[in-house]
């Protein structure tokens, strides 16, 4: 190819399919309308082919637009991080670092660390995108996030890196004096209501594997989301029940609210890991969070580091 498109073609694109139009994407540019749309043309010209198609519900991409953006995205994510990391290089202080966090972590472990780090660094922008590997693992390949803290299970060899932080006894859990706190086996809990992660893969698949043996899912007693707040009230108020660490019932805060299902069958242990892209090189600010994650957890957890 002879013509390759501009940045800013790529930039005007992006922004159309994220606010669904040339014109909402020209005022969140501050550029005008007949602008957006000329540079639109001009790439499309550029590629050889219509990237989108104008709805009633906003703009369609065509199959050759879809494939292109994915790439595009690639692109402008990667461009974007190599700016920031120039930057840094002068003032380690200052960049971004964004990262993904399962919910253990990010409700026990890393709320506290990046606070600190925060106060350390108050140049720095943090962003913290809470869910499973399996639902942030397309971001990572992006490069929008810069690594992810978590229970890494299926995770492929070929594509990341993992780092092993720590290995939890995982359990069953209900509210304090859940009408279920005597039941010796799973069995007994058939009918039970239960809060599970929204996962397609890995770890918890396993669980509700365990929790439904037969595939038997009474979908009227399972909600699945990734909300802590929400799943909290429906421990708490609606006697759901869920699979949690038991590592957190070393908290008194958790003693207080919560027990643990004296189940006899034993729950898969969950792995933990730090885990980034092989191809994607970390900016410095990323690099400096990722030493103080390492030592945080290899300071409570040094037998299994």
């Amino acid at each position: 190819m002879k013509e390759l498109p501009k940045i800013n073609q790529l930039k005007n694109l992006r922004a159309i399919i994220n606010h669904g139009g040339v014109r909402l994407a020209a005022q969140a540019l501050g550029q005008t309308q007949p602008a957006i749309t000329r540079s639109i043309n001009e790439l499309e010209r550029v590629l050889g082919t219509r990237l989108f198609l104008r709805g009633e519900s906003g703009v369609i991409l065509t199959k050759t637009g879809t494939a292109f953006e994915a790439r595009m995205n690639l692109i402008l994510n990667e461009l974007e991080r190599a700016v920031d990391e120039v930057k840094q290089i002068e003032q380690v202080s200052h960049g971004e670092v964004a990262f993904g966090c399962s919910h253990f972590p990010a409700f026990d472990i890393i709320p506290e660390l990046i606070n600190d780090f925060k106060s350390q660094h108050k140049e720095a922008r943090i962003t913290v995108i809470e869910g499973q590997f399996s639902e942030l693992a397309s971001a990572l390949r992006m490069g929008k996030l810069d690594f992810f803290i978590g229970n890494t299970l299926n995770l492929s060899s070929r594509e990341f890196i993992s780092e092993h932080l720590m290995t939890l006894e995982f359990c069953i859990m209900g509210r304090k004096g859940h009408p279920l706190k005597y039941c010796n086996s799973l069995s007994e809990l058939q009918g039970a209501k239960w809060f599970l992660p929204a996962v397609t893969a890995g770890y918890y698949i396993n669980i509700e594997g365990l929790i439904f043996p037969h595939g038997d899912i009474d979908e009227g007693t399972v909600i699945y989301g990734d909300s802590l707040s929400i799943g909290r009230m429906l421990v708490l108020e609606h006697d759901y029940l869920f699979a949690g660490p038991k590592y957190m019932m070393t908290e008194s805060s958790y003693q207080e609210i919560v027990e643990i299902i004296p189940v006899s069958e034993q729950l898969p242990d969950g792995h933990y890991s730090l885990a980034y892209r092989k191809s994607h090189i970390l900016t410095p600010i990323a690099e400096k969070l990722i030493q103080i994650i390492r030592s945080t957890y290899n300071d409570l957890f040094p037998k299994q580091s």
